[in-house]
């Protein structure tokens, strides 16, 4: 089966707004979280949409959902943790307890403040999944990227055609993630501390493929962002 984690556990601190996080505020006419879960609900692939929020926002997250309407998907909010790595986890462990666990399935994880991500980003996730286990979407960095041990000095270039900027999707075999995790619990890694799955996976020895994002899959994380979000939103729309 194809599972979609949609992570809207963050609450939002650099949006400046104590009201509401990032991923339940207005962008254009719906929530930001609404355009993102509409692009899984079209997804011919995803058969159930695990949406992932703060404990404190669950129910309002149903209420939002229920309100749009899911297009017949299959859409389940759970709480997550104090960071995406641990909210993953949350995902995981509600598909074993919930459904059981095959070497076939597929679990798409995508930032809620992602509403720009593409049939096609999606697509080749889950395919490239299928295929090797683990995939991450990345594009490539149009400033040269520094590297400082101190936030002082600059340590390092790297050379630019290596470089690249983390976007979501990132999508995983179910199998891996439960391999990952026990290895984590092993080696007694804090996964409230952990912000990047890759990391563990990589530390672990698995090896992670690589899909082509999209400029515009933008993160909406402060207010400039949203005011951009805005203007693509119009641009697209007309």
């Amino acid at each position: 089966m194809i599972y979609a984690a949609i992570l809207a556990a963050g609450l939002g601190v650099r949006m400046h707004r104590q009201d509401l996080p990032k991923p339940f505020l207005d962008l254009g006419s719906k929530p930001v979280i609404i355009h993102t879960l509409e692009q899984f609900y079209v997804n011919k692939h995803v058969e159930h949409i695990i949406v992932v929020t703060a404990d404190t926002w669950r129910t309002y997250a149903e209420d939002l959902i229920s309100r749009y309407g899911t297009l017949g998907k299959k859409v389940t909010v759970i709480h997550g943790g104090e960071s995406k790595t641990e909210s993953i986890k949350r995902a995981v462990e509600y598909i074993g307890e919930k459904y059981g666990a095959c070497a076939e399935d597929i679990l798409v994880t995508h930032d809620a403040i992602r509403p720009f991500v593409t049939q096609r980003m999606i697509d080749e996730n889950i395919d490239a999944a299928l295929r090797y286990g683990a995939v991450s979407t990345v594009m490539t960095t149009n400033d040269t990227i520094v590297v400082s041990t101190d936030g002082i000095k600059m340590r390092e270039v790297p050379r630019k055609l290596q470089m690249f900027a983390e976007q979501t999707p990132q999508t995983f075999s179910l199998e891996k993630l439960n391999e990952v995790f026990a290895q984590a619990e092993k080696e007694n890694v804090k996964l409230g501390e952990e912000t990047a799955i890759a990391r563990l996976f990589l530390r672990f020895g698995h090896e992670i493929r690589l899909v082509r994002g999209e400029y515009s899959n933008m993160k909406i994380i402060n207010p400039y962002d949203l005011e951009v979000a805005n203007a693509l939103l119009v641009e697209r729309e007309k």
